[in-house]
């Protein structure tokens, strides 16, 4: 005989996901927007996504880089109601100092902390629509305000700023340029010299023969055609990353040895325009030293 499920606990089925749906709201309304400050260690990557923290009770586990002791500042972005759980999504007002490597140099930059929190809640206080049970879980790792003002006046806040950049930072930075500046250099340099000696070895291939003029003289419109006045646009290309001559050229030359001549000479007819395009137009593009804008010293 087939049994079933009890009335009761049909219609709590049914009807759950509608008081879910509402208790959501309730939450939201209650906690999007809010300012609190952490009762317990949190950690973020600081890199741009929502670092998860799972929390049952006031236990929390994450593996976020940075971590963040009790009386932490955020605000709330984000309220999320699961089955047994509630999602808060975190944002912290007060970025990190991050440091990266460019070269010999160490460099600075800021970076936002972004936090989840997946609080586990007992399926009864979802079930029930228990607004109150809820808020008291949240309440043993979260201290709610109405503004950012009101949160800073707590004495739970642990009032952290960020660190500050070395001392000799602004020092770091100019040596940094210059650095730069060399690497730029040396490498628009060494396209130039190039096209010294692709221009140079041009002479020598350059025939009478009546096929490869055509092609020398179609290669010379076609690069003519690009666009080569901005430094960007000479670094990107290079000697050997030429096109070949379009497949109606070729079929004009018949085909055997005067197709093969006609495609040398549309090569060689790209590489002498844009040859004598770097030599004119790439010593304009060596670059110097600008001061580059220091990170703060200090969070203010």
């Amino acid at each position: 005989m087939k049994r079933f499920a009890p009335v009761a606990v049909v219609l709590s089925l049914l009807t759950t996901p509608i008081f879910a749906n509402k208790l959501e709201r309730n939450l939201e309304e209650r906690w999007r927007g809010a300012w609190v400050v952490s009762k317990v260690a949190v950690q973020s990557d600081c890199a741009g996504f929502h670092t998860d923290n799972d929390v049952n009770g006031t236990l929390v586990s994450s593996r976020g880089r940075w971590t963040f002791k009790p009386g932490e500042l955020a605000r709330i972005d984000k309220v999320d109601l699961k089955r047994s759980r509630v999602d808060l999504y975190l944002g912290l007002p007060e970025p990190v100092l991050v440091a990266s490597l460019d070269g010999p140099f160490t460099l600075y930059g800021e970076s936002r902390c972004l936090v989840e929190l997946d609080v586990e809640l007992p399926r009864s206080l979802v079930s029930a629509d228990d607004v109150t049970g809820i808020e008291a879980a949240l309440g043993r790792i979260l201290e709610r305000h109405a503004s950012q003002e009101e949160a800073q006046s707590s004495r739970v806040w642990n009032q952290r700023k960020r660190d500050p950049v070395p001392p000799d930072y602004d020092r770091t930075l100019a040596a940094h340029a210059a650095w730069k500046a060399e690497q730029v250099n040396a490498g628009i340099q060494a396209r130039i010299d190039r096209a010294f000696e692709e221009t140079s070895r041009l002479t020598d291939r350059i025939t009478s023969d009546k096929d490869y003029m055509a092609g020398f003289s179609a290669g010379v419109e076609a690069m003519r055609g690009i666009d080569l006045s901005q430094c960007g646009a000479l670094m990107s290309r290079d000697f050997g990353s030429f096109g070949s001559a379009p497949q109606a050229a070729h079929a004009a030359t018949g085909g055997g040895e005067a197709q093969q001549r006609f495609a040398r000479g549309y090569q060689d007819g790209q590489k002498l325009i844009f040859g004598l395009e770097s030599i004119r137009r790439l010593p304009s593009c060596f670059t110097h030293p600008r001061e580059t804008p220091a990170v703060n010293r200090s969070s203010n």
